[in-house]
């Protein structure tokens, strides 16, 4: 998929490059498209190197506990946990870039109903273009297939960007009422999983974009 995806971006590119000939001079906007296309193919990229090295630094991980590792073990999660960190910060930035990419395409304006929108607010805007529908209805049926994963995974970015959060903290304080004497790790394989469902929401996304927008002639 992540090769398809690829192939898929070139060819929306080769398409516009081919349609707006620079002979007379080319709109900005499909300049602008032209290099938040690419921009997107290297995010998508970044997206799987940080999900692969999370796996492979978690593939050996079998404790339970920080105290049962040896100093290398310690390393060797600490490592998985900034890739696994990392890799879902990218999924919803991925995804943000994307909902631009789709606004500015199909010039949907997503902006006069919320200034500060995401992909998932463009997405609602695109189900208000009957001439969209397939692609919204695609791209809606991904959406909904990952949802659950993805919606842990969004309330993992949350605590990470919006850390020490204070209901977190009431809660973990009411379950022990002392300091802990051991400090339990990240269920890791249950967070591969969602981080594989993670990536492969994305990349299926783009790749239904990029596929349709190849070969339709609405924008």
């Amino acid at each position: 998929m992540l090769l398809e995806t690829n192939i898929a971006i070139d060819a929306f590119c080769k398409r516009i490059r081919r349609e707006h000939d620079c002979t007379n001079g080319v709109s900005a906007k499909w300049i602008r498209l032209d290099l938040w296309a690419i921009g997107l193919r290297s995010a998508l990229n970044e997206l799987e190197q940080s999900v692969y090295c999370s796996q492979q630094y978690g593939a050996n991980i079998t404790k339970l506990t920080e105290e049962e590792m040896t100093s290398d073990e310690l390393t060797t999660y600490y490592r998985h946990m900034y890739y696994y960190k990392n890799a879902f910060i990218r999924i919803f930035s991925t995804l943000d870039k994307t909902g631009y990419f789709l606004d500015r395409l199909y010039d949907l304006e997503t902006a006069r109903i919320k200034p500060k929108f995401s992909y998932y607010t463009v997405l609602r805007q695109l189900h208000k273009s009957p001439i969209y529908a397939p692609l919204e209805q695609r791209l809606f049926h991904i959406k909904v297939l990952y949802q659950k994963p993805m919606e842990r995974l969004r309330n993992r970015r949350n605590l990470e960007i919006h850390s020490l959060n204070a209901e977190l903290i009431d809660d973990i304080w009411q379950t022990r009422q002392c300091f802990a004497t051991q400090h339990m790790i990240e269920p890791v394989r249950n967070n591969l999983d969602d981080l594989q469902l993670g990536m492969t929401m994305v990349c299926d996304s783009l790749h239904t974009i990029f596929t349709y927008s190849s070969i339709s002639k609405k924008q």
